[in-house]
This record gives C-alpha cells, structure tokens and sequence, in this order.
C-alpha cells in the first residue's frame, strides 16, 4: 500500500490567493456600494405618518424620571413614554410614532399578529417586536389611508425606479 503524501498547507494558500488575482484581473474590481441608510428616518418615508418623528432626549431613566415627577408613575403620559422608550431601542433616535402607534393598533385590531405567530410558532409579543424592526428597516411601511403595505426602500436592487420607494403588497386594510 502506498503511503499518502502530505499537502503543504502554504502551497494550498499560495494556489488559491493566485486564483483569486487571476479571477480578479478577469473579472475587475467588485463595484462601489452605496452605504445603506440605517434607520427609516434617513429613508424618508413618504406619506403623512412619517411628517413628525419623536426624539426623547437623555437616558431612559433621566427621561422616565421627568415624567414620573411631572405626572405620576401610573399617568397616561407615563404610560406613553414608556412606550416611545420601547419604540427607540427599535427604531433609533428618532421615532415615526404615529406609524409605529398606528402599526400597533393593526396588530391589537387585526388577525395579522395572531395568524403570524400561528404560522411561525411564536408568541404574539416577539411577531410584534419582529413587524416593528421590519417598518424600522422600511420594509413595511403605514400609507396614509391607514392600511400596511410591503415595501422595498429606495437604494435597493428592488426598489423602483429613480430611487423610489416600491410598494409591493397591501398586509393588512386600515383597521375600521
């Protein structure tokens, strides 16, 4: 039986980056992408939920102690400020509550949540946290007759034309 001859791992490496230069030089250099705007506020959704964007300045403690002094821990405002804490570890500094309050009221008043976590076999909180990154992202967005849509943001190899955004599929009606 014949012994096997050792592969010299540096020979294997010095192959393969030759490969790589010859493909290179073939082929060109990989093209210059555009960075991605990271946040919807920099994608600048169209329609009127996205006119006003909240932005809570300071720490959420120094925010929800204001608050809390202000109106007391079981007031409505606080209740709401909790929320817009919640709705910025999402989506940024700067957040569409209007549309996020609104995308919401789609979950509460619709079956779009339930028939989700049906599907995906998760509870009814993590479908919530996981459609608001997605509007986060941009890839659903509120129109401004109330209803859901699937989008494709502007600067994708999807997105419409002229750097347009593309609504692509009406999720959910307006609740009534």
């Amino acid at each position: 039986m014949a012994a096997k001859t050792k592969k010299d791992p540096a020979a294997r490496r010095a192959r393969e980056a030759a490969r790589r230069a010859s493909a290179a030089e073939r082929i060109g250099p990989r093209p210059i992408r555009t960075p991605r705007p990271r946040t919807l506020y920099n994608l600048n959704p169209p329609g009127l939920y996205y006119q006003e964007w909240d932005e809570p300045t300071g720490t959420d403690e120094e925010v929800m102690n204001k608050v809390i002094e202000a109106f007391g821990a079981d007031s409505g405002e606080a209740t709401t400020m909790r929320l817009m804490l919640e709705y910025r570890h999402i989506y940024g500094p700067h957040i569409p509550f209007a549309a996020a309050g609104h995308l919401d009221l789609i979950l509460r008043d619709t079956d779009l949540a339930a028939s989700l976590a049906e599907s995906a076999g998760s509870p009814t909180d993590d479908v919530r946290k996981s459609l608001h990154s997605l509007h986060a992202q941009g890839m659903l967005l509120v129109r401004d007759d109330g209803a859901l849509w699937m989008t494709v943001p502007p600067g994708t190899p999807y997105s419409a034309a002229g750097g347009q955004w593309a609504f692509v599929e009406q999720k959910v009606a307006a609740p009534a």
